[in-house]
């Protein structure tokens, strides 16, 4: 016997789709698996609806999770978008049990044959599915770039993720039907202090941290100890480019205020378990503050949802040095906003996933945030600050950018950028 080829078309240029329900497992376990299989098809039903409308072609289903093929770009995006939505207005309906999907869209060359298409775009695709929150459309930045100029969307920049199996960094876009929620404009790279400049600054930013609780209108800024400008009144975050300005979270509970004393920031997620603040400029980074409902066990992701109460500040950094694949250095007492708490600095293994496998297993889970994963890079290392007791705990993380394994340098510029921010922030009113 003689092994045969599988027969294969020449390349073709397509969209591809990916789409699955969030949480499905701990669905199943909540309500069982009755609930489950409606659950399935429900979802089943909205995408096949969606996808036939936009000319695509269903690949596969597995379980909870549906594969398309489109002639375009556009269509599948557009199609995408028709999916959360349709979960949207069936969770009004039935909010005792809300269901979450997830979507995935990239566009590329593949070659079809009879098993369906194989392709570096149709993984970057499942990928991408994986890494979107419960009614969420991630595509890639060419799939921005294709699309901007003929449908009328907008995209919310996610920054750049590394996933799992692709080798290089992938820039990631969410998907609105609001146009003008556009991708943050480009600022001038801001001026780099020397080698021993920065170290200096970084240190003073880091004991300002520790010891000090400046907040807006304390008359000091956390770097220089120079009277700050009089600030404008609060202006709710927008998703976008933040100018230099005071803002306070629309979402996000408690309200937290906070300044923007440095260009290149902007807001990417305003929810009441999450806010968001990423620097698309040098140095990238971001500072994020959650609501955490629990620490995570495992690095492959989420098991069984506890159900205990979230976590104080000072438990959830027992549970976190728990861990085994992640350690805890420098820990010392702070405030944040007029709440006491600890700051640390958090490294994760660099083989923290080596025991992981499958579709989600490209980032490091440690925190469950309103029944989102909030997740680090192997490798990584992140400052951490605790603050607040039990109904008012907060943790607020500043992080540089690891789909490329920054410098310390470049780690600590992006540690006293955030800082500067953090050292503005007051929780106590709007």
């Amino acid at each position: 016997m003689t092994d045969a080829p599988i027969a294969a078309r020449a390349p073709a240029y397509r969209g591809f789709l990916f789409s699955d329900i969030r949480g499905f497992t701990a669905f199943g376990e909540r309500y069982g698996n009755d609930a489950a299989a409606a659950a399935v098809a429900r979802f089943l039903e909205i995408a096949r609806r969606a996808i036939a409308s936009y000319e695509g072609a269903e690949i596969k289903t597995e379980g909870d999770a549906i594969h398309a093929v489109f002639p375009s770009a556009s269509s599948a995006v557009l199609c995408g978008l028709e999916i959360v939505e349709g979960a949207a207005e069936v969770n009004a309906r039935q909010a005792d049990r809300p269901v979450g999907f997830g979507v995935g869209v990239h566009a590329g060359e593949a070659v079809e044959t009879a098993e369906g298409y194989i392709g570096r775009a149709v993984n970057i695709a499942a990928r991408l599915c994986a890494q979107a929150r419960p009614g969420e459309v991630l595509v890639s930045s060419t799939v921005k770039g294709i699309t901007q100029a003929s449908i009328p969307v907008g995209f919310i920049p996610r920054g750049t993720k590394r996933l799992k199996g692709i080798n290089d960094p992938i820039l990631v876009y969410a998907v609105t039907r609001d146009p003008n929620a556009k991708a943050p404009r480009e600022v001038r790279r801001p001026l780099l202090l020397g080698a021993a400049g920065a170290a200096a600054v970084a240190v003073v930013a880091i004991a300002a941290l520790v010891g000090s609780r400046l907040l807006p209108g304390s008359g000091a800024n956390a770097t220089s100890g120079a009277a700050l400008p009089t600030a404008p009144a609060r202006q709710p975050v927008f998703v976008g480019a933040l100018p230099i300005g005071t803002y306070v979270s629309t979402a996000f509970q408690p309200p937290v205020g906070f300044r923007i004393v440095d260009p290149g920031w902007a807001a990417s997620l305003d929810q009441p378990s999450m806010l968001a603040l990423v620097r698309e400029s040098s140095p990238r980074g971001s500072v994020s503050f959650l609501r955490v409902r629990q620490v995570i066990e495992s690095p492959c992701g989420p098991g069984e949802e506890s159900a205990s109460a979230p976590p104080t500040a000072a438990d959830l950094l027992t549970q976190l040095a728990a861990l085994p694949h992640v350690t805890l250095t420098d820990r010392k007492p702070t405030q944040l906003g007029g709440l006491a708490g600890e700051m640390v600095d958090v490294h994760v293994a660099d083989g923290a996933l080596a025991a992981c496998s499958g579709l989600a297993g490209d980032g490091v889970s440690l925190f469950d945030v309103g029944g989102e994963v909030w997740s680090a890079a192997s490798g990584e290392l992140f400052r951490l600050i605790a603050v607040g007791g039990a109904d008012q705990a907060v943790t607020a993380i500043v992080s540089a950018d690891w789909t490329t394994t920054p410098s310390v340098q470049e780690v600590e510029n992006v540690f006293n950028l955030g800082g500067k921010i953090l050292n503005t922030v007051d929780f106590r009113r709007r």
